[in-house]
């Protein structure tokens, strides 16, 4: 039995009210929409956060979030927060390339999650044969860290969609389409050999096979 039981956890009315965005602004939350679904999950028993902005935390659990895990990026509040976004998005690296090694797990664990579902890995086998890069792993990773800065208020909504913009605009910059970006992800994480975001890509393929998934309706291409 999980942390809250079996129970399903429902999600405020409140919170599914504010979470409608326009489309200008759901385009903006692809980035980091795959490990928000799969870390949501993990932290707050909730599905279907990664078409959020402001997340819902049941019980105390936001508290323990702000107390044990933000602190493991140094952030403690709003300036703290808002100088790791900017520290990683100034010196994110999109040309070291990882070793072949890696690049086998890499091909493993796509192939793995594939199978799973019963996804078509083809795409994502060929950009893992191209891309070798790992600049969307902290992409990503700040994809959810906002998210949970904001739903924990240590960060204004505005500040949020600021950084929202220039996630998706690195995002725009250096991949082709959201495969190259989820295989660039997976190189950083199978580069660094840390399994705290593992589950992203099958969350990605999740989202791959829901025609109104955000990655689905806006492609980076």
């Amino acid at each position: 039995m999980g942390l809250f039981g079996k129970k399903e956890v429902l999600i405020p009315s409140g919170y599914e009210q504010f979470n409608k965005f326009s489309e200008d602004k759901e385009r903006l939350l692809c980035v980091g929409s795959s490990t928000t679904e799969c870390k949501h999950k993990v932290e707050a028993k909730v599905v279907g956060g990664n078409r959020h902005l402001k997340l819902y935390y049941p019980k105390n659990r936001g508290e323990k979030v702000k107390k044990y895990w933000l602190p493991m990026f140094n952030i403690y509040d709003e300036h703290s927060a808002m100088s790791l976004f900017a520290s990683w998005i100034e010196n994110n690296d999109y040309t070291t390339s990882i070793s072949e090694a890696h690049s086998r797990g890499v091909k493993k664990e796509i192939r793995k999650a594939a199978q799973k579902f019963g996804y078509d890995d083809t795409a994502l086998l060929e950009a893992a044969d191209k891309i070798t890069t790992c600049g969307a792993f902290d992409l990503e990773r700040l994809g959810y860290i906002v998210r949970v800065c904001y739903s924990l208020e240590l960060i204004s909504e505005q500040q949020a969609w600021t950084c929202f913009e220039i996630l998706r605009e690195e995002a725009e910059l250096n991949f082709a389409n959201w495969d190259d970006y989820i295989v660039s992800f997976l190189n950083g994480q199978e580069g660094l050999g840390t399994n705290w975001y593992s589950d992203t890509h099958i969350s990605y393929i999740e989202l791959r096979q829901d025609s109104q998934s955000f990655i689905n309706r806006y492609p980076l291409a």
